[in-house]
C-alpha cells in the first residue's frame, strides 16, 4: 500500500489487486478535512509486480486531483 499524504489538499491511498496474474491497483481520493465520501477508482495497469502497479496508479491519481480541482 502506497499513501501520498498530501497532495493539493487530497490524500491518496493505493493498493495494489492480483488480476490474471498480473497487478492493477485500487486508488482512494480523499480531500483534507472533508466529510465527502472518497473518490474510489480501479485502476488497469497490468504491471508484473505490485510494487510497479502502485507507483503507476500514484501517477494516475495525481492526474485526477490536477484535472478534478
Amino acid at each position: 500500500m502506497l499513501v501520498v499524504p498530501d497532495y493539493r489538499g487530497y490524500r491518496i491511498e493505493i493498493d495494489a489487486a492480483p488480476a490474471d496474474g498480473r497487478w492493477n491497483a485500487e486508488a482512494r481520493i480523499r480531500r483534507l478535512f472533508s466529510e465527502d465520501k472518497p473518490h474510489v477508482e480501479q485502476v488497469t495497469c497490468f504491471k508484473l509486480t505490485a510494487e510497479y502497479a502502485e507507483r503507476s496508479a500514484v501517477i494516475w491519481a495525481c492526474r485526477w486531483v490536477d484535472l478534478n480541482s
